[in-house]
């Protein structure tokens, strides 16, 4: 991994840090999210990776028209640089500046320093869009969610959950959360799907690169000179050194029209401050830079009424992080077909388990989807990948509307130490 990320921002810098060929970020909203016609979700998702896209296309069977491209990051790839460029009017005029002493990207002559200033860009950029953060996509009910988007030409979805986690957890169980998060993306596309939107845009701000805990040995000090802001993995300011293993840039070799200077660690170093050391972003290297762009239509789909499964054998507590339950085929007699379901588990209206395993029926593990036949049952291994919730239901749900075909009750979480 340590050589893939020398020689990978050797040769981005060689190329003098862009990729021919490849869609950039300011691009997206011009080139993909105008061009899809109608009303359109855009997802901005915190800290996706590409292989993380990948897998949520894969999550949306029913889609047509899915595409999904790799796209670079702009430089520094830490949020207020990488939402910001995701916005109207991005690949126009984009920089990234200092305002105020504090860093700042701008776009169309608005210095966005954090949040607010964007939102109140989009809102002057497009009258009348709607802004929800994904947990209120999934909270609210298909008839509230309706209302509240349906005089919106463009209905913009915020994640933050990937990035929270890494920088919160950055160990295993912060992988198996992410996973997770996926899946609820997945929902949230076919909850606004149910509620009218038939256009979606899913992308990033930046990746991230998730790795074994670093040593001492890999931390190098800061350039120092006039910090204007430093990260683990990028310093950006007035002068200063270039400590080695670090390569430096201005503002006006990425295309800005700023006095910044830009230091970043190669291959997996980071710089001696605050934050973790296995989850971090802002540097040049391939699992930060290229993040995904999906793009798809979902069809108005109803459930089939040939469309039943029935859970059983569902155990009266959750006592182990991965435990069995059993599904059966009912009410097609006179058919022959399989139908494909997706078995998961819910703690109030959020994702947080998922099947990994199906006996006496076919199990996609790519798009989580369980095909089975008339008449047949199936035993199912699912896996909680939060366990700081207190309850979950065991859930069968149609992968084309997210509809719920069975569910148990409200189970007891009590895990062992």
């Amino acid at each position: 991994m340590k050589k893939m990320a020398d020689g990978f921002s050797k040769a981005f810098a060689k190329s003098n840090w862009s990729i021919e060929g490849i869609l950039h970020q300011t691009r997206v909203y011009p080139d993909v999210v105008e061009k899809m016609g109608g009303r359109v979700a855009y997802f901005f998702i915190d800290a996706m990776r590409f292989e993380m896209g990948v897998e949520l296309a894969h999550q949306m069977s029913n889609a047509i028209d899915l595409t999904i491209r790799p796209v670079v990051a702009a430089l520094p790839t830490i949020t207020p640089v990488g939402m910001a460029a995701l916005l109207p009017g991005a690949s126009a005029s984009f920089k990234v500046i200092e305002h105020k002493g504090k860093l700042a990207a701008e776009v169309e002559g608005s210095p966005m320093i954090g949040i607010t200033e964007r939102l109140r860009y989009l809102k002057a950029k497009i009258p009348g869009y709607c802004d929800l953060v994904l947990g209120s996509v999934l909270e609210l009910s298909g008839s509230k969610l309706r209302k509240k988007i349906e005089n919106a030409p463009l209905v913009v979805v915020r994640s933050q959950e990937i990035d929270l986690i890494g920088e919160t957890d950055g160990g295993f169980v912060a992988r198996q959360l992410m996973t997770g998060i996926i899946g609820n993306i997945a929902r949230a596309i076919r909850k606004l799907s149910a509620a009218g939107i038939e256009n979606f845009v899913i992308t990033a701000d930046h990746g991230h690169q998730f790795s074994v805990r670093k040593e001492d040995d890999m931390k190098t000090d800061h350039p120092g000179g006039d910090t204007i802001d430093i990260h683990r993995r990028c310093w950006i300011g007035h002068g200063g050194t270039t400590p080695p293993g670090t390569t430096r840039v201005t503002g006006a070799e990425l295309g800005y029209d700023t006095n910044l200077d830009f230091v970043f660690p190669t291959g997996l170093g980071v710089f001696k401050t605050g934050g973790g050391l296995t989850f971090h972003h802002g540097s040049v290297s391939l699992q930060e830079l290229l993040v995904p762009v999906v793009s798809l239509k979902l069809p108005l789909v109803q459930s089939s009424p040939d469309t039943a499964a029935k859970l059983a054998n569902v155990p009266n507590q959750i006592t182990n992080r991965t435990f069995g339950i059993q599904i059966s085929r009912e009410g097609e007699v006179f058919s022959s077909d399989d139908i494909s379901v997706r078995v998961v588990l819910v703690s109030g209206n959020e994702q947080v388990g998922e099947t990994g395993m199906a006996i006496g029926a076919d199990f996609d593990r790519s798009t989580g989807l369980i095909h089975i036949s008339p008449g047949a049952k199936a035993n199912i291994g699912l896996m909680l990948t939060k366990d700081d919730c207190t309850s979950v239901r065991v859930v069968i749900q149609d992968p084309s509307t997210d509809a719920v075909l069975d569910q148990s009750g409200e189970l007891p979480i009590k895990l062992g130490i």
